[in-house]
This record gives structure tokens, sequence and C-alpha cells, in this order.
């Protein structure tokens, strides 16, 4: 007697579990068509980079806040590079001169000055190069101009170097400049591969 309730019981519980597993199949069907659903709109919704150039309204009249001379602000700023070279800044100044700027291009006489404490050093010996202008001294180039985006601007500088630079406007009086490019040859018939950011603030003239 007992043993044949034993067994129905044990019944019943199997059939309970076979619907409960049904039931968590159909759900786990049920979420997957779901989540086909949603990545079906992942590209509608990500954040891609706007294209190059772009309209995309800067806050500044840049034109007007360019125009004049830039001085370096970052007090004895350093980088180095994978070709043994280690540079400390000692001043940098930047002018831009009639600036124009149609929608998403412009054009402006770019003009540089920049000097470096620079070093050499391999495995050996370490060779203080003095102050080294890196091939950013130049007057007058026409730099050209395009929209990266709100506030920022890549300039190509005319010349045998083909200078870059990344400029982004902070305020009405300070920008950021990314520098990327090759130096001359600095030691050893050796060349250095720059890439870096120094931060200007506008230079004002009382009487």
């Amino acid at each position: 007697m007992y043993a044949v309730i034993i067994v129905e019981v044990s019944m019943k519980g199997l059939n309970v579990m076979r619907k409960f597993w049904v039931f968590a199949v159909l759900l786990m069907f049920v979420f997957a068509f779901s989540g086909c659903g949603g990545g079906s709109l992942d590209p509608e919704t990500s954040h891609s980079e706007p294209s190059v150039p772009n309209d995309l309204p800067d806050t500044y009249d840049t034109q007007k806040v360019l125009a004049g001379s830039w001085r370096a602000i970052d007090s004895e700023y350093e980088f180095s590079t994978d070709s043994y070279f280690g540079f400390r800044l000692n001043s940098a100044l930047l002018v831009f001169d009639s600036v124009d700027i149609k929608g998403t291009v412009a054009q402006a006489k770019v003009s540089s000055r920049q000097e470096w404490f620079t070093a050499y050093t391999s495995s050996d010996l370490t060779v203080d190069l003095g102050v080294q202008n890196i091939g950013l001294d130049f007057d007058s180039r026409t730099g050209t101009m395009i929209h990266q985006g709100k506030d920022r601007w890549r300039c190509n500088v005319d010349g045998d170097s083909k200078i870059l630079m990344n400029i982004t406007v902070s305020s009405d009086t300070v920008i950021k400049v990314n520098y990327q490019g090759v130096t001359g040859v600095l030691y050893d018939n050796t060349v250095a591969e720059y890439d870096f950011t120094l931060n200007f603030r506008k230079e004002t003239y009382t009487r």
C-alpha cells in the first residue's frame, strides 16, 4: 500500500517537472527572439564619429579668435620619442594672420617659433644636443584648415615638412594644439617622429 502511494507521488512529481522544463524552454525562446529584435536597433542608436569635414557649429567665432599671437603656457613640458630622443620645452609661439573661414574649410598665414632642450640617449651614452627647433620654426606659411568637429580644426601647414596641427579652441583666449610630424636629422643621421600637445594663451597688448 505504501509502495503504490510512493510511486504515484513520484509520477506526479515527474509530470510537474516535465511541465516546468517545457515552460522554461518556451521562456528561453521568447528571450532569444526579443534579443534579436533589440540587436537590430543597435546600429541606429550607436554613437559614431562625425564625418570630416562637418558643419557642427563652433562655440566661438573661430576666425576672430584665432587671429593673433599665441604663447605656450605649459611650463617645462616634456615628451620623448621611440628613436631615443627626449625634449623639454623652452618656449613656443604661434601666430595666425589673415584667417579666412568659408563653411567647413579655412586658410590662414601661420608662423611658428619653438625651442626645445634636446637629448639623445642610447644604451651606452647620453648626448646633450642643446636647444633645437625640431622643424617648427617657420614664417607666414599657408595653413589649410578643415573642420573636424565642434571647436576643432585640422591644419596642414604647407612646406617640405608637411606639419599637421590639430587645433581645439577652448575659450576666447586659450587653444590646445596637437602637433604631428617628423624632425630633420638631429643626431647620428637620425630623425624623430613627434606627436605632442601644447596649450597656448592669446597674447594681449596694452599701450
